[in-house]
């Protein structure tokens, strides 16, 4: 619609307007303004902050892998706190979003260790560990400031001068310093114990970096001979070759088929050993044959077992699963897989095998390396958890933690209150080395914030560091404390940390509520004795249109710098709030986008149509000098309430809605009916008229960039920054800084916009008729209105809107206002709008397509009706959900009797 009116006004102008006219592209080029306008950011340091006599506000960002790229993930997650760090600065806080990169151990070390192998041929262990943690060094200082060039692309206002990096001295300090602290309170131990083994890169994982993958496997039944006996006893397992492992088998104490064999032992094949017969309450006597084998160093079930019948524990693999020595001959360092083969035609060769069943099962794979996890027996350092798990329960329970969507309190409860020690050592090179050294001479291990030169019991110099790193989550838990200079005194104050700690919101990922944000709950009320931050909003997870995520495999994930090179960032950042609902899933494709695209062109063209009437210069009255008319009054009341429900929903993080909400205001209030209605205005010859209506628009088009700069800061800085300065709003330097509209400092006229939104509704419906039996809009009708009184007088003194914007010819209005024969009717809340059109619509035609239309409305009608009687629907949707479905309700009703009342006038 805009865009009509660039054409259609501009002859209007004169001649010594189109001199001073502000100059503004036809069509918006992102390429164009988005450099120009972070430089000048960054040149005016809109984003540093300090301590100050403002209220903080401060945003965690979670540090990404410092070798990864954007991705779609990032790009809404991010953008979610960018919007609310921009929308507080300006409110006036010291917003401080902090910044920071991962050195992420596992992650980083693979893609060196492939990098090595693919540049020189050569592995890890051939260049020394000294020189591979250097190249890990270089890795890092090559490509990780790619992430951090992207985030800038696409808008993200960062303290970028208080980056961090979880391997800079002072964090690494930090890490140190805690380690050392709970090793002394005994919190830090190591103990020998299942793990999960990742068999590519050679560490544990924690179950917390793991991932379950449902596998079309095989149940093998296999047969065990019991010694001195025909007897024997047939077991099931998925994992054949672990039987190599072997030191029992297990059976209900209670099962009868098996009790006269408890304590005898079992031949083991292939391995020609004996092992017992055991009886356990573990074993389910309805499964399988009610007999399980046990294999104590390789099973975590069996592991439990093995330690209660303190049964030996044989390590049948290697760190890369091969089979080890104790096997017999022939299967000594076969791989896993090629062990199984073996060992199922081993034991059909020895007339031991029963049967083999197809069987689908959940198999663990580590996240990493995407390869099956093998239980490992293994030394470990652990974390003890439940004495730091408990007072970051209770931090939950008692409302100190806000969980948005609240349901995910649940889960964060459920994990603490079941929670298993940490496993924190890693078999790797990269990263934190353990700060652990063993004597040489007498065994004794110590530790210190500082490197020992001699053993603090025997004094000997002869000491080897622990040559595991720390689990990189080590490093990340402290986040909330460590880029802030802890737990040095000093720095702290330097940086600021009582100032900005805790923070106000950490938005992220459900799926590292228990690797990241629990862990970080822990720390900070272990080390600063209160929670480090006091809302947890939890993202939506980001699917593609058949609900699958994103994933390289699939090949059905969207790059965003791909959408950014086309649409923008503005765009791009647009679509991926407005998509986002509070905890729900987004189905995204790549044309969602164009929703953006098409939104900020709109503002542009809109703006710019306005500029035309406008130069640098434009002396604007204050809206308190301005006689405002109605559809003035309605703009400037739909400004405020779009400040009013913006604030509220990004209060309660609510952000899709509050996007939203700007979107309609901006095109539907303002570009759509706005501009529209004061297009004549604008074109008259009476100065002070179009002065007033100017005032008008340039006050409305401020606060409406003021309101979608945290979410598109890059076209409404360009624009902003040519809009002359309205005496009611500030001007600083960028709108980066400019206030936050604010309701309760904005003009509101309720009865007067309720009046011009009748008025509106007239127009509407007039319009909608005329299109449903296809008048063309050229064509001028007579239109008879009945209405109540009050409404007769709104109505007859804007009759010349209604006449311009609904194409009538003449109006007539009263209460009493009878319909004529041959005539449709456009109804609405408190009116009747009768056009004549005998001669204009083929009515035996009209009638088939209106009672067709009748149907297809009643059935909306009903099942909207129905949902509304759900109570469940009513209790529990959010309070906008069910507000628009009553409206809703409320519209289609009313074209319902509209349609029902047409039909009735033509029968």
């Amino acid at each position: 619609m805009v865009e009509r009116y660039l054409t259609i006004c501009q002859p209007a102008i004169i001649g010594e307007q189109i001199a001073a006219m502000i100059s503004i592209d036809s069509s918006y080029n992102p390429k164009k303004y988005e450099k120009k306008w972070w430089d000048f950011w960054e040149q005016n340091n809109f984003f540093d902050t300090a301590a100050s006599n403002k209220a903080p506000y401060t945003i965690l960002m979670p540090p990404p892998n410092v070798t990864s790229h954007l991705h779609m993930g990032h790009g809404t997650t991010y953008t979610f706190q960018d919007l609310l760090i921009r929308w507080k600065r300006m409110q006036g806080y010291t917003a401080c979003w902090l910044p920071g990169t991962d050195h992420a151990g596992i992650a980083t070390q693979m893609m060196v260790e492939k990098d090595l192998e693919k540049t020189e041929g050569k592995t890890r262990k051939d260049i020394g560990r000294e020189a591979f943690f250097a190249r890990c060094q270089k890795w890092r200082d090559v490509h990780g400031g790619k992430i951090y060039q992207q985030f800038q692309d696409i808008g993200f206002s960062a303290d970028w001068k208080r980056s961090a990096y979880t391997m800079d001295e002072d964090l690494s300090a930090a890490v140190r310093y805690v380690f050392v602290t709970l090793f002394k309170e005994g919190l830090i131990y190591r103990g020998e114990r299942l793990v999960n083994w990742d068999t590519v890169l050679k560490t544990a994982v924690s179950d917390d970096e793991l991932y379950s993958e449902e596998m079309n496997g095989h149940l093998w039944h296999l047969r065990y001979p019991v010694e001195g006996s025909d007897e024997q006893i047939v077991i099931a397992t998925t994992r054949p070759e672990t039987m190599l492992g072997d030191t029992a088998v297990a059976v209900h104490p209670d099962d009868d088929r098996y009790k006269h064999l408890v304590g005898r032992n079992i031949r083991l094949p292939i391995c020609d050993r004996l092992i017992p017969i055991i009886a356990d309450d573990y074993v389910k006597s309805d499964f399988g044959s009610g007999a399980v084998k046990i294999t104590p160093a390789h099973d975590p079930n069996d592991f439990e077992i093995g330690k209660r019948h303190k049964l030996p524990f044989v390590e049948i693999f290697d760190d890369a699963a091969a089979i080890t020595e104790v096997a017999p001959e022939a299967f000594r360092g076969l791989d896993r897989f090629v062990a199984r083969k073996k060992v199922i035609k081993t034991f059909k060769e020895l007339g031991l095998f029963e049967k083999e069943e197809h069987y689908k099962h959940s198999v663990p794979h580590s996240d990493r390396s995407k390869s099956i996890v093998e239980p490992k027996l293994s030394k470990q350092w652990y974390v003890r958890m439940k004495p730091l798990a408990e007072p970051a329960a209770a931090a939950a329970r008692n409302g100190e933690l806000n969980f948005f969507p609240k349901s995910w309190s649940k889960t964060y409860l459920y994990w603490l209150d079941n929670i298993q020690d940490w496993c924190i050592s890693r078999q790797l090179w990269w990263g934190h080395q353990i700060p652990i050294w063993y004597c040489d001479s007498c065994d004794h291990l110590q530790t210190g914030v500082e490197d020992p030169t001699q053993c603090d019991q025997c004094g000997s110099d002869k000491l080897t560091q622990d040559p595991d790193v720390l689990d990189t989550w080590f490093s990340s838990w402290l986040w909330p404390l460590s880029p802030f200079g802890w737990p040095d005194e000093k720095k702290q104050q330097e940086k600021d940390l009582n100032y900005f700690y805790p923070s106000n919101v950490l938005i992220t990922a459900p799926e590292i509520i228990f690797l990241w944000v629990a862990r970080m709950v822990m720390a900070g009320l272990k080390f600063k004795g209160e929670v480090p931050f006091k809302d947890i909003y939890f993202t939506a997870v980001v699917t593609d249109k058949q609900g699958k995520k994103f994933s390289k495999t699939l090949g059905n994930g969207i790059d965003p710098l791909e959408i950014i090179d086309k649409h923008g960032a503005d765009a791009t950042r647009f679509t991926g709030v407005s998509m986002a609902p509070l905890g729900g899933r987004v189905m995204m494709d790549k044309s969602d986008f164009d929703h953006g695209a098409r939104f900020v062109n709109k503002l542009w063209n809109a703006s710019r149509f306005l500029f035309n009437y406008l130069d640098s210069d434009t002396k604007l009255k204050p809206i308190s000098e301005v006689d405002l008319d109605l559809p003035s009054q309605w703009l400037l009341t739909g400004l405020s309430d779009t400040a009013k429900r913006v604030n509220e929903s990004f209060s309660n993080y609510h952000l899709n809605d509050a996007v939203d909400r700007i979107y309609h205001f901006i095109w539907g209030q303002f570009c759509d009916w706005g501009l529209e209605c004061a297009k004549q205005s604008l074109q008259s010859s009476d100065e002070q008229k179009r002065s007033e209506v100017l005032s008008v628009l340039v006050y409305a088009l401020d606060g409406a960039l003021r309101l979608a700069h945290p979410i598109m800061p890059f076209v409404t800085e360009e624009l902003w920054q040519k809009l002359p300065h309205h005496p009611d709003w500030d001007r600083p330097k960028s709108i980066v800084v400019a206030g936050f509209p604010d309701e309760s400092k904005l003009a509101s006229y309720a009865k007067s916009s309720s009046q011009w939104q009748a008025v509106l509704q007239m127009i509407t419906s007039v319009r909608s008729v005329r299109q449903q039996v296809g008048i063309s809009p050229k064509i001028e009708l007579d239109c008879l209105i009945k209405a109540s009184d009050e409404l007769v007088a709104v109505v007859d003194g804007n009759q010349e809107y209604i006449k311009k914007l609904a194409n009538i010819k003449s109006i007539s209005i009263s209460s009493s206002q009878s319909r004529p024969e041959h005539s449709l009717a456009a109804i609405g809340k408190g009116f009747e709008c009768y056009l004549p059109v005998a001669g204009l619509v083929d009515f035996t035609k009209e009638r088939g397509r209106i009672e067709g239309e009748i149907k297809r409305i009643t059935k909306i009608v009903d099942g909207i009706s129905n949902k509304l009687k759900n109570k469940n629907f009513v209790e529990r949707a959010p309070e906008n959900v069910v507000l628009q479905t009553k409206e809703q309700l409320e519209n289609m009703s009313g074209q319902l009797q509209s349609l029902k009342e047409n039909l009735a006038a033509i029968g």
